[in-house]
C-alpha cells in the first residue's frame, strides 16, 4: 500500500470527480448552476 501514501492526492481527486459526476448531474443550470452537489443553501 505504499503507492497509496504517495498518490493519495490523486486518488482523492479522482474520487471527487466521480462523486461530482454522480451527485452533480443536472446541477449546471437547474439547481443554481455552479456548485452542484457541494453548495446546498
Amino acid at each position: 500500500m505504499e503507492w497509496f501514501s504517495e498518490n493519495w492526492v490523486w486518488v482523492l481527486f479522482f474520487v471527487g470527480m466521480i462523486a461530482m459526476h454522480m451527485f452533480g448531474h443536472g446541477g449546471h443550470g437547474g439547481h443554481g448552476g455552479h456548485g452542484g452537489a457541494w453548495r446546498r443553501e
